[in-house]
């Protein structure tokens, strides 16, 4: 039996649902040890179990329902009839009694309904929108079930525009998308808040909106946004001395977002605007704040501690939001969905696309109200596939939670005087209490691209003292997630976001109400923050912004340095014609191979290890939530740690398949007694596919070999060095589209080995879905491993490697 926890893409006329009485993870184990083996989508191992005290955050957040498509109708009815009989307190009948103990963990099995329709996120925000006036318009998105029966699609929507016009609503605009692999078939309407409260009441109302035949989902519109910025200081203008772009350098990457200010002084030479969803006219010189902002730290870096411009390429920026005072927005009148596939259509296809040698698309925008909570949004669907059909790498922010955070039974006094290692306990425990309303934002969980999300730090000193009533939790050198960034995992529990990365330094006002305290990141505050290009005042200047945008932006900057610094005439793939799916993978991996956990994320695992007993996995987890694999050193992304060496490689796999990467090892570190550590890091786009309850099709891992006495691969989990994995297990590892793994030295001798000595990688791919991965299907990959010693020694092992490798190179041409 298939279960799943998202119902997108299952054939509603033979869908189950099953609605249960236990946490879905502790369901699964339940139904483990009485002989069931279920793949739900949250497939756990097998020592992983939910700690009671976390069990009523996973309850609450879990919404504990799954659904099974059946093989067939008949199949459906028998199902049915078990239950039935269950419930009527019938005998059980012969070889079914596994069933019978199934039945008792679950409230209620039935077919696929209308209150399937509305998803428990949709009905609190739709109840926040009605309006008392029961005439007053109330927008939708209504999803249809994407089919290829065409004569069915053209029924469906042929039936919802009947009935929405019937209730008194009006069809706005319509979106059909029919790709090989990605369907999207989407209305947006305006409803009376009279039929919307109606269908909240009763969703089974024959007449009513959610018993629409091919009806999936009712939404709330899709309003992607950006956070308004209320900073209205006078204008600073210091731009003398920035360096001009170069004119004839390519665009390297695509910006989805409002409109920036292509002429600030700071942004001129640098981007190019293509209007193609006609935005620039609604959208005043005076707001374009965001986009400038974004551009200006994609382009330049922190104006003040950096400024320098990108190395070797240009922006190009395609509006998909209108800015105005309260910050950008996309257009209420379409589908946000259908907005982005045309941008992204426009920038790499056809005769003549706008970016044909870009690899990279910055996505520092979320969906407003789209906390991740199980279900893969549209959006993310859309990323994934243009990913894995096109090469493209997404780099998209985790998202900025404006909600304050509580703290309970305390008041300001105490706070302040607890002392910064107090407060920084309070917080995490705030944070840990409410992760599940503070989510990562659509499309964060997409599983091909890569999230970003904040830490809290500037590159460049305060420009003023503290003020009362603000505390800071930043101390000298220690690195934070900022507590607005948007909290992982993402989807399959997959690590996200995938690292954080420098978001301005996060200063906290803190306030009480009533017997509690109240914590909130103040978003005009110009004391800290990264120095980034605006408009203020109707006047072209600078201003310190912060943020999981911010540390997106600069993410981005750091892709596109790092492809310039692989294709230089003195890099590794000099005179190569790298393609976008190579760039986009390379730096994939180059990024998360360049991610450490720092150390107070070793000590969060700690202390969260003994907060749960010892259970590592759910330790290790807590942490991913907030750091993912670590924090980004741009430096590695671009160049080899002082005392070591980062080798890369790029090929293909099928399924069931591997490849064998052979490493050189430096000869002169053979029976050395020294320090040593190593990174092995492999980044893919995956196939994906809605309809299976495995969306993500490809899963690659890389296995350690030696050799035997007779020169036969076995497997060597000392990885050749004596090396021992750290820090990331190798379950959570695998949810992914990067597998990525660290090991330090076991022992502090290197084991003795031959001149030309290799450690041979396989990196194999496997089917995660169940049959969705075709034997056919070439699964591109990028590998990074990195070869680090613990203190300077006599040895150069980059150049012995980079000889070793020369050498070979030069005997295979």
């Amino acid at each position: 039996m298939l279960l799943r926890q998202d119902p997108s893409g299952i054939a509603p006329e033979r869908a189950l649902v099953f609605e249960t009485l236990l946490p879905i993870p502790n369901f699964q184990k339940a139904a483990a040890r009485i002989g069931f083996e279920l793949l739900i989508e949250d497939r756990l191992d097998d020592a992983y179990e939910i700690p009671e005290e976390l069990i009523d955050d996973y309850v609450e957040a879990a919404a504990p329902t799954l659904y099974a498509v059946m093989p067939s109708s008949a199949d459906l009815q028998r199902m049915l009839q078990l239950w039935r009989a269950y419930q009527n307190a019938e005998e059980k009948p012969y070889g079914l009694a596994p069933w019978w103990k199934l039945f008792d963990m679950l409230a209620d099995v039935r077919v696929w309904g209308p209150q399937d329709r509305l998803t428990p996120q949709a009905k609190a925000e739709l109840l926040q929108e009605l309006s008392e006036n029961d005439a007053d318009p109330i927008r939708l998105e209504l999803e249809i079930w994407p089919t290829a029966n065409m004569v069915q699609r053209s029924k469906w929507q042929n039936d919802t525009r009947a009935r929405v016009e019937a209730l008194g609503g009006q069809v706005l605009t319509i979106s059909s998308i029919n790709l090989d692999g990605f369907s999207y078939e989407a209305a947006l309407i305006d409803m009376p808040s009279a039929a919307v409260r109606a269908m909240l009441r009763n969703p089974f109302s024959p007449d009513g909106l959610a018993t629409i035949e091919g009806l999936q989902f009712v939404l709330p519109q899709t309003i992607a946004q950006s956070l308004p910025d209320l900073t209205d200081d006078e204008p600073t203008d210091r731009f003398d001395d920035l360096p001009p772009f170069d004119p004839d350098a390519p665009i390297s990457a695509v910006i989805l977002d409002g409109t920036p200010i292509a002429a600030h002084p700071a942004l001129d030479g640098g981007v190019v605007i293509e209007d193609i969803h006609d935005l620039v006219r609604l959208s005043q010189v005076q707001h374009r704040r965001h986009a400038t902002s974004m551009a200006s730290l994609i382009l330049r870096g922190d104006l003040e501690a950096d400024g320098s411009p990108l190395s070797g390429a240009r922006l190009l920026t395609i509006p998909v939001l209108v800015d105005d005072a309260n910050g950008a927005s996309s257009p209420r009148d379409r589908l946000f969905v259908d907005m982005v596939h045309i941008a992204l259509t426009r920038a790499f296809l056809g005769d003549e696309p706008l970016a044909p040698d870009a690899f990279i698309v910055n996505f520092s925008i979320g969906v407003r109200r789209s906390h991740f909570a199980g279900q893969i949004s549209s959006l993310a669907r859309l990323l994934d596939w243009w990913a894995d059909h096109h090469g493209v790498l997404f780099t998209v922010s985790a998202g900025n939670i404006t909600e304050d955070l509580v703290i309970p039974n305390m008041t300001s006094i105490e706070f302040e005087n607890s002392g910064q290692d107090r407060q920084t306990r309070l917080v995490e425990e705030a944070m840990r209490s409410t992760r599940h309303s503070r989510a990562i934002l659509a499309p964060a969980e997409a599983v091909n691209v890569v999230t970003v999300g904040a830490a809290s730090e500037d590159l460049s000193d305060p420009s003023m003292p503290l003020q009362a009533g603000m505390v800071s939790l930043s101390n000298d050198g220690e690195i934070q997630p900022a507590i607005t960034s948007g909290v992982g995992l993402g989807a399959f529990r997959s690590i996200k976001p995938d690292y954080i990365h420098t978001g301005g330094q996060h200063d906290i006002r803190v306030f009480p109400a009533g017997n509690h305290l109240r914590l909130s990141v103040p978003n005009q505050n110009q004391r800290t923050g990264l120095h980034a290009a605006t408009a203020q005042r109707g006047v072209a200047s600078r201003y310190r912004v912060r943020g999981t945008s911010c540390s997106n932006a600069l993410a981005t900057r750091a892709h596109v340095n790092s492809a310039t610094e692989l294709l230089r005439e003195e890099g590794p793939f000099a005179q190569q014609m790298l393609e976008r799916r190579d760039l986009a993978l390379i730096t994939k991996a180059l990024a998360i191979n360049a991610a450490r956990w720092p150390d107070n994320a070793v000590a969060y695992y700690e202390s969260e290890k003994a907060r749960l007993d010892g259970n590592h996995s759910a330790a290790r987890e807590e942490v991913c939530r907030y750091f993912g694999h670590g924090h980004l050193n741009e430096i590695f992304m671009c160049e080899a740690p002082d005392y070591g060496a980062t080798m890369v490689g790029t090929a293909t796999v099928r399924k069931d398949r591997a490849v064998l990467f052979n490493v050189p090892l430096p000869p002169s570190l053979a029976g050395e007694r020294i320090g040593r550590s190593m990174w092995v890091t492999i980044a893919w786009f995956s196939p994906v596919l809605p309809t299976r309850a495995r969306y993500r099709l490809a899963l690659l891992e890389a296995v350690p070999h030696g050799t035997d006495l007779l020169g036969e691969l076995i497997e060597d989990d000392g990885w050749g060095l004596d090396m021992k994995a750290q820090q990331l297990d190798a379950n959570i590892i695998k949810r992914g589209t990067v597998w990525s793994r660290r090991l330090i030295n076991s022992s502090p001798v290197v084991p003795n080995y031959g001149e030309e000595a290799v450690l041979p990688i396989r990196i194999q791919c496997r089917d995660n879905s169940g049959g969705g991965l075709s034997p056919d299907d070439d699964i591109h990959f990028a590998v990074a491993v990195t070869l680090e010693l613990e203190t300077e020694t006599r040895f150069d092992i980059r150049a012995e490697i980079e000889n070793e490798l020369r050498i070979r190179l030069q005997g295979r041409g």
